[in-house]
């Protein structure tokens, strides 16, 4: 897992050539983001591309860890105040479904060696693979979020 600011992005561009596609977006982009409707949006087709998501933060306990077993996942907080977990894949164990088609697996572990974190707008998530991470929930009092 990396955290990184939006400003700072051009760090990370050797992580591989999709990655710095959807890093260079986002930093030509960023004054732009909050104006998106949600949806989803292609950067370069099915290869590199976003979803924007507007919804009420929920509470911990009701939100899941997923992984991706063939791509990568870089979460940007755009409005409002977002909490993350993280946890290393190997260490979940409740997997309660698994999509082959989406690229998604879920757990429903607790984690106990995971740690939670709040992203603030102007911040970016990279998540690999072996990243089991949970999003779009509040550890204070649920907001808006997108």
């Amino acid at each position: 897992m990396i955290l990184g600011t939006i400003k700072d992005s051009s760090r990370y561009y050797s992580l591989g050539g999709g990655v710095e596609l959807a890093l260079k977006y986002l930093a030509e982009h960023e004054n732009e983001l909050e104006n998106l409707p949600a949806g989803k949006y292609e950067i370069d087709g099915d290869k590199v591309n976003f979803s924007v998501s507007e919804f009420e933060a929920a509470k911990p306990e009701e939100k899941f860890f997923e992984t991706h077993d063939e791509h990568i996942d870089i979460h940007v907080t755009v409005k409002g105040t977002e909490w993350y977990g993280y946890a290393p894949a190997e260490k979940m164990t409740s997997e309660k479904d698994h999509s082959v088609e989406k690229d998604n697996r879920h757990f429903y572990d607790k984690c106990e060696d995971g740690l939670f974190f709040k992203a603030m707008p102007g911040h970016f998530l990279i998540f690999m693979p072996e990243d089991a991470h949970k999003a779009a929930f509040t550890m204070q009092e649920q907001g808006y979020v997108k």
